[in-house]
């Protein structure tokens, strides 16, 4: 109740209250009942003035306040990047902040649940991580039955194609370029979340403020979520064949309900063998022969291949994360990072020399067009 209210009350109560003082003054002939019931009215009214109401229950919450997305109207798109079979990758700009933004966007016509849960299990899994070396989502929203989110727009060059125009790059630019994949990978693992998808046109070298040679994880549209009970979600069955033939881990192949983190390890070690020798694990011709050979095959050893001194612990690292049983391979992104780190390399790779890459061969990054920003996640499984 207000103050006003309780006034109002108070006084109701002091009139009634002195009205039947006067009649029991009356009723007995005394001049003390009047003044002592006038002191106990005043008194019973200051306690109505003063008393604090009780605040009501709050009512009971029935669902959490959802703020959504002003849609694509806050956008003006720019350039389509690339397209695929699910949706639209555009270079686009927020109208109130001008943030340049790469915005994926799936196709109306799309109507495929799995690929409908896909794409907002990719956006909520990128939103939910917090490593500098994963591609930050920024929106996302429905737009006229349209799901879309913007991300990050990187100036940069995703591993595949760097190694696909240069060749191999030297141990000590590769060794620093893997550490910060880790990072990317121990902060999505320690929240549950496996990428399943690990490749090299899933790293993105980038220029990023006054870094270079930062690298950015994109597209968890296969991630996959490690619940505490040891369970997936609905969306990963057993016997599905998800990720990419070139990188993918054995028991990825077999399509197990136990895949966890390492298979992401083997992963990078197989980029790891990409990056300094210029050639796959197993280069084979056809996709099913790679995923065989993924099964069975023993991998060639990276340091007779490639054109660089590599040093002994960094071969055997590589060969390690490539081992076919995840409990023979580093347990975690963290403990392969700390390994990479120990390593000492006989040739170097200075703040001076990524500076001077930037500045000639990096620059053809941004001639390359649209396929230096995030690309479209692949779909289904590729020979990549």
């Amino acid at each position: 109740m207000n103050t006003s209210g309780r006034l109002i009350k108070a006084l109701a109560t002091i009139v009634l209250l002195s009205a039947a003082v006067g009649l029991i003054a009356i009723a007995v002939g005394s001049v003390l009942v009047p003044a002592l019931s006038l002191g106990a009215c005043l008194f019973g009214a200051s306690i109505l003035l003063t008393r604090k109401e009780p605040e009501p229950e709050p009512p009971e919450v029935i669902e959490k306040i959802v703020v959504t997305s002003p849609g694509l109207a806050a956008y003006d798109l720019l350039e389509l990047i690339g397209s695929g079979s699910m949706g639209e990758l555009w270079k686009a700009k927020h109208k109130a902040l001008g943030r340049i933004v790469a915005l994926k966007r799936i196709k109306s016509a799309v109507t495929d649940a799995e690929d409908l849960a896909r794409f907002k299990r990719e956006a909520r899994a990128t939103s939910d991580l917090r490593s500098p070396h994963t591609i930050e989502v920024f929106d996302f929203g429905v737009d006229q039955g349209a799901l879309f989110y913007a991300m990050e727009c990187l100036d940069g060059i995703d591993l595949q194609r760097l190694i696909a125009r240069d060749g191999p790059i030297t141990p000590a630019r590769a060794i620093p370029i893997l550490v910060q994949a880790c990072h990317s990978l121990a902060d999505a693992h320690a929240q549950g979340v496996v990428h399943r998808d690990i490749k090299p046109a899933n790293l993105m070298l980038c220029r990023y403020g006054l870094d270079l040679d930062f690298v950015k994880l994109l597209d968890f549209g296969l991630a996959k979520a490690v619940h505490k009970e040891g369970t997936e979600g609905a969306l990963t069955r057993e016997g599905v064949v998800l990720g990419s033939a070139a990188y993918i881990a054995p028991e990825s192949v077999k399509g197990s309900a136990s895949v966890d983190g390492r298979a992401d390890l083997y992963a990078l070690g197989a980029i790891a063998f990409w990056l300094i020798t210029g050639r796959l694990v197993f280069d084979l011709d056809k996709r099913i022969a790679m995923v065989r050979a993924h099964l069975s095959q023993t991998p060639p050893s990276a340091a007779s291949i490639s054109p660089f001194a590599v040093p002994r612990e960094l071969d055997e690292l590589i060969a390690g994360c490539l081992k076919k049983d995840p409990n023979q391979r580093p347990q975690s992104a963290a403990e392969l990072a700390d390994r990479l780190r120990a390593i000492r390399t006989t040739d170097r790779w200075s703040k001076q020399d990524a500076e001077a890459w930037w500045k000639t061969s990096g620059a053809l990054a941004d001639r390359d067009g649209p396929a230096a920003i995030s690309r479209m996640p692949p779909q289904g499984t590729s020979a990549e």
